[in-house]
């Protein structure tokens, strides 16, 4: 079925739109695109999108986006905005710039500003409510405590904390726990106006208003559940803090679960997930978070599993003595060698199992990578390098024998 054939006939439109209106389709996803049957037509999504476009009906949009996801939509309405750039499709395009900020990637900010100077010049009206309040569906808080608001076409949350007490920050984390359950983008700023210059005892850590705010909170011990219940609904493959720099790619969460990571040892779990979901190709946070774990808690079989997944998040944590220092024991040389020759997930039960099936994996690298980090070896196959002579015996002896195996 053609496009064609519900523009100029509509009567098919109008069959059709009933018909999806009413729910009366079937969706089969076994090919690509995906295929829309109804009572009268069958069709794939991509052609229905070019007609719900042309139609500018933006709840089945809305519709088929929870359905069917937003790229294979995205596609259709970056093509279609891209030849219907008109105040007759002022709708379309507030739309597509909400939703592609909300559901896009993270470079997607760059189209976001191309719509909205588009939309500026088609009318000025729709444009300046963007800026101010974005959509406009977002909750706002205004207290004697704390002024909350956030905008989703910009992707910023303002915190402006009023008097500098626990019970405002615990209001201005129940704002942010409320308004990530609301579709908001995953990657944001938060912009925080406040008393507070506490940083976190990491070196190089980038140093941001949101660095401060998340410092501040976690100096209430009370308030460290909502900390726990930010990061995991913030944390987001491929998604950063829009208020740090972009070679420095913070996930959101960083700063909350570095800060509880470092404050007890009971928050692993957190920093392992954490770890499974940074996208460690691009960001040095887990760089950053390594040496100052080591330092506060040092190297022992119950903080080596969390350093073995913060070493192979990234594609190499430079060596450092401190990390040798630390490994040089019997007890954390026995602990590597079993990491060398047993599934991980026996040694660490708290690690998801998607990322103990790529440890095993690749496991002969994962192991180059944590003898680089500890003993700054190399090459892994080179036994006789100075660095490796200086793992002591008998483990040296018994982890150049695993090592053969592995590669």
């Amino acid at each position: 079925m053609k496009t064609e054939q519900f523009i100029e006939n509509k009567a098919s439109w109008l069959q059709l739109e009933q018909e999806l209106l009413t729910k009366q389709y079937q969706i089969k996803t076994d090919d690509y695109p995906a295929k829309i049957i109804t009572p009268s037509f069958s069709l794939d999504s991509m052609t229905m999108y070019e007609v719900l476009c042309h139609y500018q009906q933006l709840a089945l949009l809305d519709a088929f986006r929870q359905e069917l996801g937003f790229e294979e939509q995205r596609y259709c309405l970056s093509r279609f905005t891209d030849n219907h750039q008109s105040s007759a499709y002022l709708p379309l395009l507030s739309y597509y710039v909400v939703n592609l900020r909300k559901y896009g990637a993270s470079f997607e900010y760059l189209t976001v500003e191309e719509l909205l100077a588009t939309i500026k010049q088609l009318d000025i009206e729709t444009y300046n409510t963007f800026i101010t309040v974005g959509s406009g569906t977002l909750p706002q808080v205004e207290s004697e405590l704390v002024t909350c608001k956030a905008n989703d076409v910009l992707a910023t949350i303002a915190i402006h904390i009023k008097q500098e007490t626990e019970e405002a920050y615990r209001e201005a984390m129940a704002y942010l726990n409320t308004l990530l359950e609301k579709d908001f983008p995953k990657s944001y700023g938060i912009y925080y106006e406040g008393e507070s210059d506490l940083v976190l005892p990491i070196e190089h850590l980038p140093i941001t208003s949101s660095h401060h705010f998340f410092a501040k909170v976690l100096s209430y011990p009370s308030l460290h559940p909502s900390l726990v219940e930010y990061s995991y609904k913030a944390m987001a493959e491929y998604h950063f803090y829009q208020d740090v720099d972009e070679e420095e790619a913070a996930m959101p969460s960083t700063f909350a679960v570095f800060g509880l990571g470092l404050y007890d040892k009971s928050y692993s779990k957190l920093i392992i997930d954490y770890m499974y979901e940074c996208d460690g190709d691009h960001s040095q946070m887990p760089i950053y978070f390594a040496k100052a774990y080591v330092e506060t808690f040092g190297l022992t079989p119950e903080t080596l599993p969390v350093f073995a997944c913060t070493v192979t998040t990234v594609q190499e944590i430079p060596y450092d003595s401190l990390f040798e220092q630390a490994m040089n024991t019997e007890d954390n040389l026995q602990w590597f060698e079993q990491f060398m020759t047993t599934p991980f997930i026996k040694l660490c039960p708290l690690i998801p199992y998607g990322q103990s099936q790529h440890i095993e994996e690749y496991k002969d690298m994962v192991v180059a990578e944590v003898l680089y980090t500890c003993f700054g070896i190399i090459q892994l196959n080179d036994f006789e390098s100075p660095q490796f002579m200086r793992i002591p015996e008998p483990y040296r002896t018994r982890f150049a024998a695993i090592i053969k195996e592995l590669i």
